[in-house]
């Protein structure tokens, strides 16, 4: 079973969404009442995209230790290998930056947001993948008794 494809769901197509979101973001977000060039903007915006992206995709290389068949027929390995080190990341996000805005008494705009629609692709590619995964490998398992 290729573990590459389910990968692929579940960070690398999230990942290019993702780039392309804070595109779109930073081309109708007008940052021009902060004093930023559009290129300034577009770093701003794009960089930390870039960032986050490549930080869940090399979370999310757990994902091949399925390949290890002790933990490849376990579903608890199953579920920590997928989704520890991602989950644990992204609690770790939004819990610091709730924490952040109720200290100081922000509010959830814009740039809150921008952070859901960061995270929430990510959620669902990693779930979904692992729905699909999951299925394939009980199928692929599943023995015709005669």
């Amino acid at each position: 079973m290729k573990l590459f494809k389910y990968y692929r769901n579940a960070v690398i197509y999230p990942s290019i969404f993702i780039l392309f979101f804070s595109i779109i973001y930073t081309i109708f977000y007008n940052y021009n009442g902060d004093g930023l060039t559009d290129i300034s903007a577009f770093a701003m915006s794009f960089i930390p995209s870039l960032i986050y992206s490549a930080l869940m995709c090399g979370l999310s290389l757990t994902i091949f230790l399925n390949k290890v068949r002790k933990l490849n027929k376990n579903m608890t390995f199953n579920i920590l290998s997928w989704f520890f080190l991602p989950f644990i990341y992204l609690a770790t996000i939004f819990i610091h930056d709730i924490r952040f805005r109720i200290k100081f008494e922000f509010g959830f705009g814009n740039d809150f947001l921008y952070l859901l629609i960061m995270t929430i692709p990510f959620f669902i590619g990693l779930s979904m993948s692992f729905v699909s995964y999951r299925e394939q490998f009980n199928a692929s398992n599943t023995e015709v008794k005669v």
